[in-house]
């Protein structure tokens, strides 16, 4: 700011250089000075209010287009001490009829590297899921010897066929949430706010499945690998014809909170990052039913691969929200576990 205030010696001296021929006090200049800084600030003002407008906000708009009429559905804030056990279940199952056994703690069949725990299974008291200051914090970690001594024990309890899948090489304790059995809706916009680890071998997602418990139809409204700084995927799979995986770049790899949406309707499907249209499909015809969502942090897999020696952990997915808006009260009512 020195040229600033050497602008103002600059003017003041001169200003007041002609005024002392009139014998102008002391008091005059400093009058004279004041005049100038106010002027300057005026012009300097309406540069100021640009830069700060054309900042991206820190937390942009939630929420459908607003030309798309739609109503708040669920919303999960994430405000309370802990994840809300009526709310939001922590594996693979239909809380209605099932108890998740290990082989309901991991898709396998993805050759994930993972098992979704929380505090009660297996008596290991492992517990992924913690809430602090409006965020859920899912932690993945690799399991000590003795905890995989345990899971490789249960793992041979399984029918053969689970017995002798990828299951046998399971190797990092994670977590998830589902609201199967809680909620479901038909259509409407969907929508996650969240950051996570930047490592190999990382990938969080936030998608939806079948009320009833088929598959497919699946939507992903949010899937990344770690090692893939800035990318995220949006996928639509389906018994019917669809375009396949939309890879989106963002356009700066800030490691901070974005949001995530999705707009299903009965003809479309639009995807957004941070308020901003990224994909768009035709509703297949498979995608006309209840879904519910998941949100969870997967280790390995065939699709992002392993971690490796230079993969830092814990690994993390913080989850500030998570909000649906539906076409009516009526298609976004709670949907009993079949």
């Amino acid at each position: 700011m020195r040229w600033f205030f050497g602008l103002i010696g600059f003017v003041t001296g001169n200003l007041t250089g002609c005024f002392s021929k009139h014998k102008v006090e002391w008091v005059a200049r400093l009058g004279i000075g004041l005049i100038v800084l106010a002027a300057i600030g005026v012009v300097l003002l309406p540069l100021k209010t640009v830069l700060l407008l054309a900042k991206p906000p820190d937390k942009p708009v939630s929420g459908p287009p607003p030309e798309v009429p739609l109503k708040p559905a669920f919303a999960e804030e994430f405000n309370g001490a802990r994840v809300d056990p009526s709310r939001w279940i922590g594996a693979y199952y239909n809380p209605a009829t099932e108890t998740p056994s290990v082989a309901k703690r991991s898709l396998y069949t993805n050759h994930e590297r993972q098992i979704y725990f929380d505090p009660g299974f297996l008596g290991l008291g492992i517990d992924p899921l913690t809430v602090s200051g409006g965020t859920l914090t899912i932690t993945a970690r690799p399991l000590t010897e003795p905890e995989r001594a345990i899971i490789a024990a249960e793992v041979r309890r399984q029918p053969p066929e689970i017995a002798a899948s990828a299951l046998r090489d399971v190797a990092y304790a994670s977590g998830m949430i589902s609201s199967r059995g809680r909620f479901s809706q038909t259509y409407g916009y969907f929508e996650i706010r969240a950051r996570w680890s930047k490592s190999k071998g990382i990938w969080p997602a936030f998608w939806l499945l079948p009320a009833d418990g088929s598959w497919p139809p699946e939507i992903d409204v949010l899937e990344a690998h770690g090692d893939k700084p800035g990318i995220t995927f949006q996928t639509l799979h389906s018994d019917y014809d669809v375009e396949g995986t939309h890879t989106i770049k963002l356009p700066a790899d800030d490691g901070q909170f974005h949001t995530y949406g999705m707009l299903w309707q009965a003809d479309r499907i639009n995807w957004y990052v941070d308020d901003q249209l990224t994909a768009s499909e035709p509703t297949p015809a498979d995608m006309h039913q209840p879904m519910f969502v998941v949100a969870n942090l997967a280790i390995g897999g065939k699709w992002p691969g392993d971690p490796d020696i230079r993969t830092p952990f814990p690994a993390t997915m913080e989850i500030d929200y998570i909000r649906t808006w539906t076409v009516s009260p009526k298609s976004a009512a709670a949907t009993p576990a079949r």
